[in-house]
């Protein structure tokens, strides 16, 4: 995975909106949520895992290869949730990322990082709050329960 400053200028030389599949997974007791975090360039912060869906995949396909192919974990239920856009201010422009986010329910809350220079812990829910989990605005959607009545946000950050 390249680092920031590597990732946001591919995207914004390319011109495009970048378009990415993220998923909201709690464990079997719905007191942890699982979020990834990437060792070397981005160390500093955590995310939601998933990544950029490839052309002729759904969004459900984009979730089911991501968490395959990032923790060998296999999806029992998914549900559709709301959609994010991300502008994140870069060198006097905006990179533009639309996030759409999904609930999931995995077969089993055993994982295991299968990348390198990743790693895929189980945070509790009720600390959540104090974890820079990015974006923000989910994460604190998250934390108040408001997640499921959302449709649209936008994060400027």
């Amino acid at each position: 995975m390249p680092d920031d400053h590597t990732f946001f200028r591919r995207i914004l030389d390319s011109r495009q909106i970048h378009n990415s599949g993220r998923a909201i997974i709690f464990d079997s007791s719905r007191r942890r949520i699982l979020v990834e975090r990437n060792l070397g360039a981005r160390e500093g912060y955590v995310a939601f895992p998933g990544g950029g869906i490839e052309l002729g995949e759904t969004l459900e396909d984009c979730i089911s290869r991501e968490l395959d192919e990032e923790i060998a974990a296999r999806v029992a239920e998914f549900e559709f949730l709301f959609v994010v856009e991300n502008l994140i201010p870069f060198e006097g422009e905006y990179v533009h990322g639309i996030e759409l986010y999904c609930e999931v329910r995995l077969e089993s809350d055993e994982i295991e990082s299968q990348l390198g220079g990743y790693e895929f812990p189980w945070l509790a829910l009720d600390g959540l709050s104090r974890v820079d989990l990015r974006p923000w605005i989910v994460r604190d959607h998250v934390v108040d329960g408001s997640y499921k009545r959302i449709r649209h946000l936008v994060s400027w950050d």
